[in-house]
């Protein structure tokens, strides 16, 4: 089976980096890749996983270079890019680890939570550092497929499904998803707004998107930036959790338990 194609725009997000260095492993031969009819290179995703899990691999760990696996913090968790909102907050300007740590220790000195909103417990970063299950909201009227992802929920993953555009809406108001699974059958029938308006919905923030696209499918381009990656049905829970672990952060340890006397 073919993996997802991605720009290097979207290969930088994916380790760290910025697309420039991804350009300049292509180039280097490091990373394979292809070019579409306009000229833009586009990478499997699973050559852009192997490059990084080489020891001497991609050189991701230069010094004018971010390290490909490092943990991300919540403004690169949460946005594609920090916005201005984000430069200006005292968790950015210092690099700290745990946003949600510095809401009431230093309310004064810059972080009034401009970028986020709503409660840090509900926040997918806060979640994934707490090793809460991550919220998935699947947009599908495929019933096969809802039956056995409901049935195969865990530690890891918790699923909440939506059969039209409106319930995803309202689902999303009660249920903070850190990714949305969408139905390509879906996309036919709304039309790519349903992209942009998750985008832009500011409950949905962080929310990553992913086209589930029909088996041999794999190989088409969604031209919509929204789209963090594609997935061929019929997909499993557990690759869901693979791509979920794709995106690191460092992880909260858990306080130990209180010795009795």
């Amino acid at each position: 089976m073919t993996s997802p194609l991605l720009t290097t725009g979207k290969a930088a997000r994916m380790c760290s980096v910025k697309p420039d260095t991804v350009l300049k492993w292509i180039k280097k031969g490091a990373l394979p890749a292809t070019r579409t009819v306009g000229g833009h290179y586009r990478v499997e995703e699973q050559d852009l996983l192997l490059v990084l899990t080489q020891d001497d691999g991609c050189e991701c760990r230069t010094e004018d270079t971010a390290l490909c696996s490092r943990p991300m913090r919540c403004w690169e968790y949460m946005s594609n890019s920090p916005g201005s909102e984000c430069q200006e907050c005292v968790v950015y300007k210092t690099h700290a680890a745990w946003c949600f740590r510095l809401v009431g220790v230093v309310k004064g000195a810059g972080h009034a939570k401009r970028f986020c909103s709503g409660l840090c417990q509900e926040c997918p970063y806060y979640r994934r550092v707490h090793g809460l299950p991550t919220n998935v909201l699947v947009v599908s009227q495929d019933e096969s497929l809802i039956r056995d992802l409901a049935k195969r929920e865990s530690d890891a993953v918790a699923f909440r499904f939506a059969r039209r555009g409106y319930d995803a809406s309202a689902t999303i108001s009660v249920f903070r998803p850190a990714f949305v699974v969408i139905d390509q059958a879906i996309l036919e029938d709304l039309g790519m707004a349903l992209l942009d308006a998750l985008a832009s919905d500011p409950r949905a923030r962080g929310a990553r998107i992913l086209v589930a696209v029909r088996k041999g499918s794999m190989g088409m381009h969604i031209h919509n930036r929204a789209v963090y990656a594609m997935i061929e049905e019929p997909f499993h829970a557990d690759e869901i959790v693979a791509l979920v672990n794709r995106i690191p952060v460092e992880t909260l340890e858990p306080e130990p338990a209180a010795v009795r006397a």
